[in-house]
């Protein structure tokens, strides 16, 4: 068989000898009967090149058939037979786009080579140049080449600008995956307000231009004096309108992070709502991925552990197909902090030790995660340990500059891991500086955080009237989690002052928020102080509408409504499992036998609960 020179078209080659080649011979013959195309491909994988025209167009649809059920990694070996027939440049360009396509989740290394290629094949001008540009981009950034990255937006955007006012559509949202790449590149952020501005100037008013720019905006706001309304503002910019796909989907990310940071999580929890119906269709791997990490942080602060260790175990199922994905970082980070709430280190200390996680790269994604390992090392007395990393997420998040007490409270923390190292002079100092910043900020949530950790260190009638705000601030916040830690605290230091009837109260009301978000480790330490105050505390309640978590009552009220498991499932962006064990569980505390009886008992709890 002989070869394509270089500028030759397709080859047509001779029909093989059916009688020298049995795998040709059994997919011909399944070609013939209209077998499935991935049928007829698995006989073609073993078969000798053939420049068949039909063989071409069989593997092909094969791997879109592969990729149609969410499953790329199948696509990959089609393609690769493919690539071995003798093909024309178009052709080849084509498959090896194809192929880039299928391995940029599980290959970024692999998918930048061949989608390079393909690029470097195409015409400038052919309308498959602008699908596969974004995807080599984020290839890249996988990598860590995101110079590269943005070199190459920059320059397939201008090409596009020049292409006329037809492309220019094109060309915006090119601008905006390279302004979102250079947001989490520390070298070219201090380029990104003036990238911004030109975005905003370029797109006039194509709505992913304004989106994109209100999410970056509130993004850098959050290094700088702003307070936490306008950077709500830009961040309801960002999400205002249709549901986003694509390039905006992205920049959704930033804007919702930016408003649960700011306490604004009704109005997160609303947008992602939102996403999640509008991807219900088509299940945008992206879509699915936002609404798990956002209602997994989102579940956290409102100190729904059950929810937030069920979201953000999906999260990392959906990203754990996405080699090199930064996400990865911080998804882990709210689940290690959920786990260590729920008292479960072990689970926690297992995440932290994973190969691609332990090397906590620089990119600002990676600080969460270091200091989810600082609460771990705090919880289990490593004080030195955790004070270390404490100190480095605050070098980091001032380079990065988003040091910022709504973003990680990493001076609150490391108070307390100074205080309980007996460095009171440093305790005091970083306390006071947090407590100073998050006023600034005005996040009610953080403020909280900052005034207790502020109270504990200073101890005495300030350490108490510091306290007392923080768990008015918090209980007005809606972070019961938050509070009940507050609570623990002032209870000491009301027994301290021999305050002992109102101690054991506040540590009760500790105790009684800690079991109801689950924080099996809060609510064994309130135990142990109510022991130490003389009380004698009652075995918890594990029965009844009060004893069930906020997870068992979402997926009562669902399936109360006539939703199947595997809608609630898809609704709620969890496993059928969780959704079986919730309902389980919720039975059994609701003291029903099953589904029917569900409407009744959901009546009682909007009554009593």
């Amino acid at each position: 068989m002989r070869t394509r020179r270089q500028g030759e078209g397709p080859i047509t080659v001779s029909e093989p000898c059916e009688r020298s080649c049995p795998h040709y011979r059994a997919a011909r013959q399944a070609h013939d009967q209209d077998a499935p195309p991935e049928e007829v491909a698995g006989h073609l994988l073993a078969a000798e090149p053939t420049g068949l025209p039909w063989v071409l167009g069989v593997l092909r649809a094969a791997a879109r058939a592969a990729g149609a059920r969410d499953d790329p990694g199948a696509a990959v070996p089609y393609l690769h037979r493919a690539l071995r027939e003798p093909l024309s440049d178009g052709d080849r360009a084509l498959v090896l786009g194809e192929l880039g396509r299928a391995e940029a989740g599980g290959r970024p290394a692999a998918a930048v080579r061949h989608l390079t290629e393909s690029l470097a094949l195409l015409p400038d001008g052919a309308p498959q140049r602008w699908e596969l540009v974004p995807v080599l981009a984020d290839a890249l950034t996988r990598c860590r080449r995101g110079c590269q990255a943005t070199e190459l937006l920059d320059r397939e955007a201008r090409a596009l600008a020049g292409a006329g006012p037809s492309r220019g559509d094109l060309a915006v949202r090119l601008d905006v995956r390279r302004l979102l790449t250079d947001l989490d590149d520390r070298a070219r952020r201090p380029q990104v307000e003036r990238a911004v501005a030109e975005l905003e100037s370029a797109g006039l008013d194509a709505p992913v231009a304004v989106r994109a720019a209100a999410a970056v905006r509130a993004t850098l706001a959050l290094g700088t004096d702003a307070d936490a309304e306008r950077v709500a503002a830009q961040a309801r910019r960002a999400l205002a309108g249709e549901p986003p796909r694509g390039v905006a989907l992205a920049a959704a990310g930033p804007a919702v992070q930016a408003l649960t940071w700011c306490d604004r999580q009704d109005e997160a929890a609303a947008f992602l709502d939102r996403v999640a119906a509008d991807s219900q269709a088509d299940a945008e791997p992206a879509a699915r991925i936002l609404v798990s990490m956002g209602r997994s942080a989102l579940a956290l602060r409102a100190g729904d552990l059950p929810a937030a260790i069920d979201t953000g175990r999906a999260a990392l199922g959906l990203l754990a197909a996405s080699r090199g994905d930064a996400r990865m970082a911080p998804a882990t980070a709210t689940l290690v902090c959920a786990l260590v709430e729920t008292a479960d280190t072990g689970e926690a200390a297992r995440l932290l030790a994973l190969p691609d996680l332990a090397r906590l790269e620089e990119d600002r994604q990676w600080t969460p995660l270091l200091e989810a390992r600082a609460r771990l090392a705090l919880t289990e007395g490593r004080f030195d340990e955790a004070l270390r990393d404490l100190l480095e997420c605050g070098r980091r998040q001032a380079a990065w500059r988003q040091d910022n007490p709504a973003v990680l409270p990493w001076r609150s923390l490391a108070a307390l891991a100074h205080r309980a190292l007996g460095d009171h002079g440093p305790a005091e100092r970083l306390a006071q500086e947090e407590l100073d910043r998050a006023r600034a900020f005005g996040a009610p949530r953080a403020l909280g955080i900052a005034l207790r950790a502020a109270g504990t260190v200073a101890g005495g009638p300030r350490g108490r009237r510091l306290l007392e705000e923080s768990a008015d601030l918090l209980e007005r916040a809606g972070a019961p989690l938050e509070q009940a830690h507050t609570l623990l605290e002032l209870a000491t230091v009301r027994h301290e002052a021999g305050h002992t009837r109102l101690a054991r109260e506040l540590a009760q009301g500790c105790r009684r928020l800690a079991q109801q978000c689950a924080a099996a480790g809060l609510s064994a330490q309130a135990l142990g102080r109510l022991r130490d105050f003389g009380a004698r505390p009652r075995t918890p309640c594990t029965v009844g509408v009060h004893s069930l978590t906020a997870g068992e009552r979402r997926v009562a009220h669902l399936a109360a409504s006539g939703l199947t498991n595997r809608e609630i499932a898809q609704q709620l962006f969890v496993t059928r499992r969780t959704v079986e064990n919730h309902l389980t569980n919720g039975f059994r505390k609701l003291g029903i036998a099953g589904r029917r009886q569900l409407p009744e008992a959901v009546r009682s709890l909007d009554a009593g609960g």
